[in-house]
């Protein structure tokens, strides 16, 4: 704490911004870790459960359909700091030889920020959005939770890769309690706050908010599954501690200047199509709230277009007046949040759990067809493409059926088709394990496991990938680079 103090405070001393630096807003950017939109009350499902983000909402802008480009933490924020999708930012996994670190000429909010004059701070609750992912890059101030992945092989010689969720983790108290003890009144500052609590059940609640425990625990203390009444008690907790945050903020003054931006990574599977987590792309694992909240402007209340997470850089940007260093995939949400129109947007996901460690999915029979999952929403419609098991895509009207239970693949041909365009064009595809980066290598024992699983043949083609045309998906190419010899399109990648 005490380390914390006296770093942040002369990192918060504003400086010259140059023309009109008094009028330069400062930004805070909330992320809630695993927080469905559907569970944030201002969405409409469940009541009181967040009270101060409804208020903050009821302030600002509230997007009614945000998507996430992952269900893994390291990937989405990524998503969130660069303005890209996973592609393009090329942080792809949790935990492998390589590929689970933001490369260091891909710039972030904070990176971007720093250069125009802003001091900038983060204040941490779990190891996901630790240094050990790269998000330190311009921060004068990161205090993280950073620790290393243990790998551990099973008898078929598997690997499984975790981390100490126990003692890598804080609760939102002691996450506010960081912040209210360190923000000095310097402006103009970005402050990135993550909150964590409804991930897991490792760190609960007081005991007086789970009262009657009755309501969450089996008779053998372990949480009652699915355990929707318990996350949403850790949403209300955590809540509460954000109230607790603005109160704070607002006494000082410092939301008066201020950009506020809350969103989250991914959501939480709480056993709907069959799976309690997340590391899916179904909607309750992508489909997360975003509120934004301007100084002083006129906001629409709400906005039901399609945008994504990948929209939050550029948004920020905009409104500090600050050009990006490099070209977004993600559009300012400027002319929405204005009430005036704008063009349509695409939203892109992946989930490459086939060659991450950490998703131990990957060995489990009943999930044997999310080893590599692709996605592309383009409202309302939504393909979930599986390269390993094409027969098994999916093919939603998020519309019609927004809890995804009517598979339209095989019945709308079509409109399949155009959906593999799309994904096709964006290019998304991992077609080879990671290899080993010199200052990333796992421990020998890892290695040694992963080597006979073919993991560390390096970023090269897997021979066992091929490539087809959307169109034409009995026509395989002969390479990633190839286009279709009948209509150019280009490659969807493809097991055979």
């Amino acid at each position: 704490m005490q380390r914390l103090l006296a770093a942040l405070a002369p990192a918060l001393l504003a400086l010259g911004c140059g023309k009109s630096e008094a009028a330069r807003p400062n930004v805070i950017l909330i992320t809630l870790d695993t927080t469905r939109a559907d569970f944030v009350s201002c969405y409409g499902v469940h009541a009181g459960v967040t009270p101060n983000l409804d208020k903050l909402a009821a302030q600002g802008t509230r997007f009614d359909m945000a998507i996430s480009t992952a269900g893994v933490t390291p990937v989405s924020h990524a998503s969130i700091l660069t303005g890209m999708n996973n592609h393009t930012h090329q942080l792809r996994v949790l935990s492998a030889p390589s590929g689970f670190t933001l490369p260091e000429d891909v710039p972030t909010l904070a990176t971007t920020l720093a250069k125009h004059g802003y001091h900038t701070a983060a204040v941490h609750s779990a190891f996901p959005v630790s240094r050990n992912f790269g998000f330190q890059r311009g921060f004068e101030v990161f205090e993280d939770l950073n620790t290393q992945m243990k790998h551990l092989t099973n008898d078929k010689g598997q690997v499984k890769s975790i981390w100490d969720v126990q003692n890598f983790q804080r609760r939102s108290d002691e996450t506010t309690d960081l912040v209210e003890s360190s923000l000095k009144d310097e402006q103009p500052y970005f402050l990135w706050i993550h909150y964590w609590d409804p991930h897991d059940w490792d760190k609960l609640p007081p005991d007086e908010v789970l009262a009657p425990k009755e309501r969450f625990f089996d008779e053998a203390g372990s949480p009652l599954r699915p355990g929707i009444e318990l996350y949403k008690a850790e949403l209300h907790y955590q809540d509460e501690q954000i109230g607790r945050l603005f109160a704070g903020l607002e006494q000082r003054g410092l939301l008066e200047n201020t950009i506020l931006v809350v969103t989250a990574d991914h959501g939480q599977g709480l056993m709907e199509h069959g799976w309690a987590a997340h590391r899916l792309l179904y909607q309750e694992q992508v489909h997360v709230p975003l509120i934004v909240k301007l100084p002083g402007a006129k906001q629409a209340s709400s906005v039901k277009e399609l945008v994504r997470t990948i929209d939050v850089a550029p948004t920020v940007l905009d409104y500090c007046g600050i050009k990006p260093e490099k070209p977004l995939d993600g559009r300012s949400l400027r002319a929405l949040i204005e009430r005036r129109a704008d063009e349509r947007r695409l939203a892109f996901g992946d989930q490459i759990n086939g060659y991450d460690t950490n998703a131990g999915m990957s060995y489990r029979e009943d999930r044997r067809y999310d080893q590599f999952l692709y996605m592309v929403v383009d409202w309302p419609h939504k393909l979930i493409y599986r390269p390993l098991h094409p027969e098994q895509s999916e093919l939603y009207d998020l519309v019609a059926d927004p809890d995804e239970a009517r598979n339209l693949y095989a019945s709308e041909p079509a409109l399949a088709t155009r959906l593999r365009r799309e994904l096709a064009r964006s290019n998304p595809w991992v077609p080879g394990p990671y290899e080993s980066v010199a200052g990333h290598e796992q421990d020998d024992a890892a290695n040694r496991a992963l080597a006979e699983l073919g993991y560390t043949a390096g970023q090269t083609v897997d021979p066992t990938w091929s490539w087809t045309c959307p169109e034409h998906m009995d026509e395989l190419l002969e390479g990633p680079k190839s286009r279709c010899g009948k209509c150019q399109s280009p490659p969807l990648m493809i097991k055979r």
